[in-house]
């Protein structure tokens, strides 16, 4: 009968074992999750109006605007991320002395990665441009 307690206590500590490994690998899988999709796509970004008449295109460029997570929770500025991301995108055409008023066949997207702290960013590519006036 004592040999049979001892089993059964045995196979208790093995079932409780057993659910706290599969809730942990569960959370694991929570834990290291991350997703990547595309937020918008625009014919025309810009930070500002602009009469599209007479045009020179340049190169595409990228930009991006990131914030840092911490337990999910962003810090950073969170808000006009995209005009953040395409204003980085012409800042990097006027460093390379191309056109900087705007993009044109602009691709707006999203990438995040998380484990206790992660990173969200916002990317921007397009073709930049310059009015000619």
């Amino acid at each position: 009968m004592e040999k049979l307690e001892k089993l059964e206590k045995v196979v208790r500590k093995k079932a409780i074992w057993n659910k706290l490994m599969g809730a942990g690998l569960l959370g694991l899988v929570f834990i290291f999750a991350g997703c990547s999709q595309n937020l918008a796509r625009f014919s025309v970004a810009t930070t500002s109006n602009l009469p599209m008449t007479d045009l020179t295109k340049g190169e595409y460029v990228k930009g991006k605007d990131c914030i840092f997570t911490f337990l999910w929770w962003g810090f950073g500025n969170t808000s006009n991320r995209v005009s953040g991301a395409v204003a980085k995108a012409l800042e990097v055409s006027a460093k390379k002395g191309g056109p900087s008023d705007a993009l044109v066949n602009v691709d707006i997207s999203e990438s995040s990665w998380q484990f206790i702290i992660g990173r969200n960013c916002i990317w921007a590519k397009g073709q930049a441009i310059e009015l000619n006036k």
